[in-house]
């Protein structure tokens, strides 16, 4: 059987906050896998994530660039 975790990561889409009561705020990440069809991209733990840091300095990093060219000047 192989699950999510074992298929590598082909992109990240989203970013986004959790915030639960009594539960620390953390990170989740809107994870498309290679070899898998877009729908089936699922929202992943920042910690999970954590053979694909590069990936996801990446994707803030666009993420960034997009926030200062459509913020008004």
């Amino acid at each position: 059987m192989t699950t999510s975790f074992d298929k590598e990561v082909d992109s990240i889409e989203a970013k986004r906050k959790v915030r639960r009561m009594q539960i620390p705020r953390y990170a989740e990440y809107f994870v498309k896998r290679k070899g898998l069809p877009t729908f089936e991209a699922s929202w992943e733990k920042e910690k999970s994530l954590w053979r694909c840091k590069d990936k996801i300095a990446k994707f803030e990093q666009e993420e960034l660039a997009r926030a200062t060219r459509t913020s008004p000047t």
